[in-house]
């Protein structure tokens, strides 16, 4: 299994993604597979290496329930947060056109 660190655009769109579904855990499951084939798209035009489990929609749930963590003050989700989360959450808050700039280039990008 290859592991890949999430960055920052990645963390960002998985941020919108949660927001756009009405700040649950529960993330429709066509969105989840959508986001999952972008995101190996963006992987692949970056030339990284990629297995099936990249960004693989379990995986997303996952983070999902971290990114509910950080928006929530630890009340609920899980608490295994990376970094990076953190700094996205930070973005959307201070920068939100700066976030959303963020989105838009990222589908213009690697969505087919």
């Amino acid at each position: 299994m290859i592991k890949v660190k999430w960055d920052l655009e990645e963390a960002v769109v998985l941020y919108d993604l949660y927001f756009k579904s009405g700040a649950t855990l529960s993330v429709d499951t066509e969105k989840l597979n959508e986001l999952s084939a972008i995101m190996k798209n963006r992987a692949a035009v970056k030339g990284g290496q990629i297995d099936e489990k990249y960004r693989n929609v379990t995986g997303l749930t996952m983070q999902i329930g971290c990114i509910h963590y950080v928006v929530t003050d630890g009340k609920e989700g899980l608490s295994n947060v990376s970094k990076i989360f953190y700094e996205a959450y930070d973005l959307y808050k201070k920068e939100p056109m700066k976030f959303n700039q963020m989105i838009e280039e990222f589908y213009c990008k690697y969505k087919r």
